[in-house]
């Protein structure tokens, strides 16, 4: 047998050259959720179609949305130049997990067209701007007070910043301090695009889920026991305000509506909330 450990090896390596050469081709058998999220790197099979989408995901990776205890926090210390309220917000929240699977933490996912940009790193300030804009937009559309904090020093994922938004609304109990929007964007890759993502080129500068640590994303946080802040709402108008060619994915017990956290898996995609629901039952 270990004669046929460097053939295997060898075919092994073969293979996922080949898978990375490539996009995904859409499969017909899955949702459009999930062919969007195997597209964006969330390989795992802790999450899957079911019947009615409510059963999408494995019980044992569920991370509670406000059990702080059990999860895996990749900065310890606190934000430096946010306040208390804000400083709690970011210490021990899905912003920070670093599960093993990419199934079990929040994902920003895109394919911008290789048109709009020269460099990766044009394409990383790109993608910041559209961000931005689309934070600007969704709080516009829904009466809220959007702030971009640029006086606070925030911790670097794959050596860019994690960029902080404050928003303030009497009506959803968010004062000062109290609702915080986080996001990061990783370095874009250049790659090709699949051709079921909708608005980008054949090549495309990628931003995926499947790296441990270096994955884009975006989160929002509300302090206080009374979680009356419309996620879902926000979610959905933020991302219709994204570009056609990113999606936004969330696991269960990350997504507030009406109260309470969904206890499935959602993705975003042009203003719509998807469930990874089987076909033939969507």
């Amino acid at each position: 047998m270990k004669r046929l450990a460097p053939l295997t090896t060898a075919i092994l390596a073969a293979a996922l050259v080949g898978c990375a050469a490539t996009p995904r081709a859409y499969n017909p058998e899955e949702s459009r959720a999930l062919n969007l999220a195997r597209a964006g790197g969330i390989y795992d099979m802790d999450l899957r179609d079911s019947g009615d989408g409510t059963r999408s995901y494995s019980k044992g990776m569920l991370v509670p949305l406000l059990d702080l205890a059990s999860l895996a926090t990749s900065f310890d210390a606190p934000l430096r130049h946010l306040s208390g309220s804000q400083t709690s917000l970011f210490n021990a929240t899905e912003i920070m997990m670093t599960p093993d699977s990419p199934s079990a933490r929040p994902s920003l996912m895109g394919w911008m067209p290789a048109s709009m940009a020269s460099s990766e790193a044009q394409a990383y300030e790109q993608y910041v701007d559209l961000v931005d804009q689309a934070i600007r937009l969704a709080a516009n559309d829904m009466a809220l007070s959007a702030t971009k904090l640029s006086n606070v020093e925030t911790p670097e994922i794959d050596g860019h910043p994690l960029v902080l938004w404050s928003i303030e609304s009497t009506e959803y109990g968010c004062g000062v301090g109290q609702c915080v929007v986080a996001y990061n964007i990783k370095t874009p890759n250049r790659w090709k695009s699949p051709a079921y993502v909708e608005g980008t080129g054949p090549e495309s500068y990628n931003i995926a889920a499947n790296h441990p640590e270096n994955y884009s994303r975006l989160v929002f946080r509300q302090s206080g026991e009374q979680l009356s802040f419309p996620v879902d709402e926000f979610y959905r108008t933020v991302s219709g305000a994204l570009p056609s060619w990113m999606v936004v994915y969330f696991p269960p017990g990350t997504v507030i509506r009406d109260g309470e956290p969904l206890p499935y898996p959602v993705l975003y995609e042009q203003g719509q909330r998807l469930m990874f629901k089987e076909p033939d039952h969507e």
